[in-house]
């Protein structure tokens, strides 16, 4: 395990091993590139890599974005194994969006290596919950990598999306949930339709890529903003989910007109759905994250039972501080 070697490169990682030379989640010149998923912060680059292999769900995403056309890439499934020169990949579910993927790599002289990227270690509606597994390496994700960060029950977070939704039309509202276009405006859409309200999408690139949740299975009931439908919904009760809503309003003025726009915002209530929002709880937004909180990512660590951890984004140095209490051999990686 000496022979490793770990690097920091813009967005993702470029891992060294003997002569094994691999990129996660940025794309390097010469060099193989495993995408975890399909959220931009992750996909820097990726015309560079060498070849890029994906699930079928983030390529499909991809596509959807226009960001597909030109990659050198091919496909992985859940549990699948291929080989790469020395080295067996295998992808397993992450539970973060549609498609997000860890990566498993056994070498041939017996080491393991996992890679997480962004993952998530509970159900959604939408998602399935990360599983363990071990590896003498990890290299995880620590954006909640701090004690403070412990989220509430998912199913509580649901109900307070949906008791926010009914007060806000009972006081002749209209309430607008704020999401990220990929997972959690697709999470979003399922609770609020579960709940047997009318929702609207507020964005375009929320309908494509809620076409591709349908595609791999996931049904969602919704209606674009700006349909003809969508808009005669305006008049009754209705929610919206907008991954933007600056360019949701600037779109109904287009199409409506600027004081009917102005009067709609000035009838909208919104909400944020991150895992951030757990500092404002219940006053602006709602702690619904596609991320494992600190309670998460220290039992996911714990059933791994790395030799050694390496930690990345925001919170890795107090991360590998707090797996250091409990005896784990942790590195950040700047």
């Amino acid at each position: 395990m000496s022979a490793l070697k770990l690097e920091k490169r813009g967005s993702g990682l470029l891992l060294e091993y003997n002569k094994v030379r691999l990129a996660f989640d940025i794309g390097l010149s010469s060099v193989t590139t495993l995408l975890s998923h399909a959220h931009t912060d992750h996909t820097k680059n990726l015309f560079a890599a060498k070849h890029l292999i994906a699930t079928a769900e983030t390529l499909d995403t991809l596509f959807a974005r226009n960001e597909g056309t030109a990659l050198r890439a091919s496909t992985i499934e859940y549990d699948q194994t291929i080989f790469l020169d020395d080295v067996r990949v295998t992808a397993l579910n992450a539970g973060h969006v549609l498609g997000s993927a860890m990566f498993l790599l056994e070498f041939d002289d017996g080491l393991e290596v996992l890679y997480t990227g962004d993952y998530n270690v509970v159900d959604s509606v939408v998602h399935r919950a990360a599983k363990a597994r071990h590896a003498d390496v990890l290299i995880t994700e620590a954006t909640y990598g701090s004690p403070e960060w412990v989220f509430p029950e998912r199913d509580q977070v649901h109900k307070m999306i949906l008791e926010a939704a009914r007060t806000e039309l009972d006081r002749g509202r209209i309430p607008l949930f704020r999401a990220y276009s990929l997972g959690k405006a697709q999470e979003a859409i399922a609770v609020l339709q579960s709940g047997g309200f009318e929702v609207l999408s507020g964005n375009r690139i929320i309908d494509d890529i809620s076409k591709v949740y349908t595609k791999h299975g996931t049904l969602l009931n919704y209606t674009p903003l700006e349909s003809t439908r969508g808009l005669s919904m305006l008049e009754r009760e209705c929610v919206i989910v907008s991954s933007s809503p600056g360019h949701t309003f600037a779109g109904l003025e287009r199409t409506l007109g600027e004081e009917r726009a102005h009067d709609i915002r000035n009838m909208t209530s919104t909400f944020a759905l991150s895992g951030w929002a757990l500092r404002e709880l219940n006053n602006s937004g709602f702690p619904l994250s596609a991320h494992a909180d600190f309670p998460g990512l220290m039992a996911f660590t714990g059933a791994v039972k790395p030799r050694i951890v390496y930690c990345f984004t925001g919170n890795a140095r107090r991360f590998c501080s707090e797996l250091a209490k409990v005896g784990m051999s942790a590195v950040p990686l700047e």
